[in-house]
């Protein structure tokens, strides 16, 4: 196959581009710079997502398009241009050219956390977000994009959307789970003892490739996590195990923290009109986002993708410390 993977230099794009290389795709990678040689079966579009003009006809004659380009940073003005603009562009082109397979990398975030019972399953099935305005910007443009790609569907694109977990690899540890860093050698681990919603960024890559290929995966939205989900505190202590130097953890329970982000909440709203700026981990719906205790599975995944995911925790923590150790 031909793919088109825009985001393509970014940490989960550029896993994606060496995982579609290794199963044997030509790749296309959009890149706002040109990027260090990619071997043989790799070219590149050079240019901004939203402007079309310098990548259009690169887009011709692929088999399908991998879309990882969004804004995980800025203000809501930043990542709504780069996540939505950009998406508008990228299916204008589609259409335009008559590409229709998408595989759409979208996000855990776009779920309502609030509306499922603590301790539940969140699969596919789950809601989406019914008040975005509660939540952070990532999740606000994300969910937009999502609707546009649906829109896509139904006008003919032959789409699959894939929300992974919290991916993390090679810079990217998530702190061990912590919701704050008190000092440098300590930090708040809230729901120390809930699973967590990871992939491991080579497994998750793999899935993503995985949903181009198959004709099974057209029309389906498939949630990516690993096998092995550890708690927090199982994740600190596989860094250790991996040679990882982890903070060390005050715990506080799931009811605790959630309780203390309400109480400010209510504060927030009676005080000051709800208008005051407060951290993430004191907002109750990016606070439930982030640690509500939650089951999660990967069954549609290995189902509809004929997926499984290559690297286990410790093996994944391996990895990762051999590429630090290489930089």
């Amino acid at each position: 196959m031909k793919l088109f993977v825009t985001g393509a230099s970014g940490f989960v794009g550029s896993a994606v581009v060496a995982a579609a290389i290794a199963r044997g795709h030509e790749v296309v990678r959009l890149v706002r710079r040109a990027e260090p040689e990619g071997g043989a079966r790799v070219t590149d579009a050079v240019g901004d997502i939203r402007h079309p003009a310098s990548w259009r006809d690169s887009l011709v004659g692929v088999d399908a398009v991998i879309h990882l380009a969004a804004a995980a940073g800025g203000d809501f003005h930043t990542q709504f241009s780069s996540t939505v603009l950009g998406t508008e562009a990228l299916l204008g082109v589609m259409r335009d050219v008559g590409v229709h397979r998408l595989v759409h990398v979208s996000t855990f975030s776009v779920y309502d956390y609030r509306s499922i019972p603590v301790g539940s399953l969140l699969d596919e099935s789950s809601p989406i977000e019914a008040h975005p305005l509660d939540r952070d910007e990532y999740a606000q443009t994300k969910l937009v994009q999502e609707q546009l790609v649906h829109d896509f569907a139904l006008s003919g694109g032959e789409v699959t959307i894939v929300r992974p977990g919290a991916v993390y690899g090679a810079g990217k540890l998530w702190d061990a789970g912590l919701a704050v860093r008190l000092s440098r050698g300590v930090g708040l681990a809230y729901s120390p003892l809930a699973r967590q919603k990871l992939t491991y960024l080579e497994n998750c890559a793999e899935a993503i490739v995985l949903a181009a290929e198959r004709p099974e995966a057209i029309g389906a939205t498939v949630n990516i996590v690993d096998d092995d989900l550890p708690t927090q505190r199982g994740f600190a202590r596989a860094q250790r195990r991996a040679g990882f130097v982890v903070p060390r953890s005050v715990p506080v329970p799931y009811r605790v923290a959630i309780l203390t982000a309400s109480t400010l909440a209510l504060v927030n709203r009676r005080f000051a009109g709800g208008k005051a700026k407060l951290p993430a981990f004191v907002v109750p719906a990016k606070l439930d986002a982030q640690y509500r205790p939650l089951r999660y599975s990967n069954e549609t995944a290995k189902r509809v993708l004929g997926w499984r995911p290559r690297y286990t925790l410790d093996e994944a923590l391996l990895r990762v410390r051999d590429v630090a150790a290489q930089t």
